[in-house]
């Protein structure tokens, strides 16, 4: 598709709206990442998929992929060899349950899916990895006592020998030499080593090692000779927990990396469901269907090849009035006019947008009897983007535009030329507006077209395969209705 007419159509902001449906980071990519396509297959299967999504919220309105977050990049620095933390691991058994569920739901609704069955059948339940992490690691990203028989008895050593140590120091600073001593009656840790607050002119009445000092200096932080074997001891099984802790941790990341291509399958489809879902929520909030697709090479006889029935453009919202047309079967090319600021560049803009979205998969805001073919190209001189720096005046601008669009439009393209000839001599510029439309005339190409020039309406209504259409006002107040008429 031509960049700067998806610029020109503000394809970018329908991308951003699907989006803002979206579940998470890996979804909201692919919706960010939609482009229309030419595919018939493709545009088919995806515009199918939104309306069995719908389907399923009409079944089900919760639903939703779950607690699924983006675990792909965490799986493959397991596969590099970086040992996951606690809480990465917690996530990824997070996801890889929803990811399951999700199938679990979907399991049900098969045949009446099937659509989105064939995605969610492809999930890959890893119950293995699920109750491994599940065992390891608490639902606070702490790692459990159950993770290993070592690491338990490790725990209960460190936790007796701490209840030791800390009773003998108690028992120190409740004496009545230790009464004396004290700064204050706690135990209080420095550097992993369990200490008392020591008076500094009591230094010499206690052996031990000072671990610290106060900012006033008048407090010692003494490890007491007496305990100092137990906080060795306490010390060496904490790094033997740390050590154990660091094994299971090993052993858990390489059963993530092992299977870490399932991993980031599960992922890419959970995200191609929530894409479903996402258009469908789309179509719900803004009344949007699914039109019927015309294949490339299929041109109607009796049918037109671009119809459109309540079409609203989908980026104005409540405000937007519905447009009817039909093109391709009397008449190929369309010349519209209208009051100013009477909705001609929106009526543009609309046909533009809703064959961009159709064409990207996306439902279009529109009756379900709409029926739009795939345009191998979608070409639009809309607006004014004159530019200082290469000197290029508005009709310069627009003229770059339009042979731009000659030389890359066939039969299956769309073309949207808003104002044509404007900006230059009225008689001039009528010319050469009715030289272009007959160029693409006679290519068959459909092309929608605005003009203020009188007898460039006096042409279309005169020409075979011409047909003009009028943007409606009030005949009292003269204010603009927004209404296409079409002949």
């Amino acid at each position: 598709m031509d960049d700067k007419s998806l610029r020109i159509l503000e394809f970018h902001r329908i991308r951003e709206i699907i989006s803002g449906f979206t579940s998470f980071s890996a979804s909201r990519e692919l919706a960010n990442g939609l482009m229309p396509v030419t595919d018939y297959a493709a545009i088919s299967l995806s515009l199918k998929q939104s309306t069995e999504a719908h389907r399923l919220l009409s079944l089900e309105p919760g639903f939703s992929i779950g607690g699924v977050t983006d675990i792909r990049e965490r799986a493959r620095m397991a596969v590099l060899g970086r040992v996951l933390e606690p809480a990465e691991l917690l996530e990824i058994r997070c996801t890889l349950e929803a990811t399951r569920k999700l199938r679990s739901s979907l399991t049900g609704l098969s045949e009446e899916l099937p659509l989105l069955w064939d995605i969610a059948g492809d999930i890959t339940a890893l119950p293995g990895i699920e109750e491994s992490i599940n065992r390891c690691v608490s639902p606070t990203a702490e790692l459990l006592d159950s993770a290993s028989p070592a690491l338990a008895t490790i725990r209960h050593r460190l936790k007796e020998l701490r209840d030791h140590l800390l009773d003998r120091l108690q028992s120190i600073i409740n004496s009545p030499r230790g009464q004396r001593m004290i700064q204050e009656p706690i135990v209080t840790e420095r550097e992993g080593r369990y200490v008392i607050p020591i008076k500094i002119e009591a230094r010499k009445e206690i052996k031990g090692i000072v671990h610290d000092i106060s900012n006033s200096g008048a407090t010692l932080f003494i490890e007491p000779w007496s305990t100092l074997t137990m906080g060795n001891e306490l010390r060496e099984l904490a790094i033997q927990e740390r050590r154990e802790i660091d094994k299971i941790l090993a052993a858990l990341s390489a059963k993530v990396a092992e299977h870490e291509a399932e991993i980031s399958r599960n992922i890419a489809l959970a995200a191609e469901l929530d894409l479903a879902l996402a258009k469908a929520r789309y179509a719900g909030k803004f009344r949007a269907s699914e039109p019927v697709v015309i294949p490339p090479a299929e041109k109607p006889a009796e049918d037109a090849r671009l119809k459109l029935v309540a079409a609203r453009h989908p980026l104005l919202g409540k405000g937007a009035v519905p447009m009817t047309l039909e093109m391709g079967r009397d008449f190929s090319i369309l010349v519209i006019t209208g009051p100013n600021t009477g909705g001609k560049t929106v009526a543009l803009k609309t046909i533009g947008l809703l064959s961009l979205m159709m064409q990207a998969g996306i439902p279009i805001p529109a009756s379900e009897e709409s029926r739009l073919p795939i345009f191998d190209g979608i070409f639009a001189d809309i607006g004014d983007e004159q530019s200082i720096e290469q000197t290029l005046s508005t009709f310069s601008w627009h003229i770059g535009n339009i042979i731009r669009i000659i030389n890359s439009a066939t039969e299956n393209s769309l073309v949207l030329l808003d104002e044509l000839g404007i900006s230059t001599d009225p008689a001039e510029g009528s010319a050469l507006a009715r030289s272009i439309l007959l160029h693409f005339l006679s290519l068959g190409t459909i092309t929608v077209a605005t003009t203020h020039y009188s007898d460039l309406k006096a042409f279309a209504h005169t020409t075979e395969g011409f047909k003009n259409a009028s943007l409606d006002f009030d005949p009292v107040t003269f204010d603009p209705t927004y209404h296409l008429l079409v002949g």
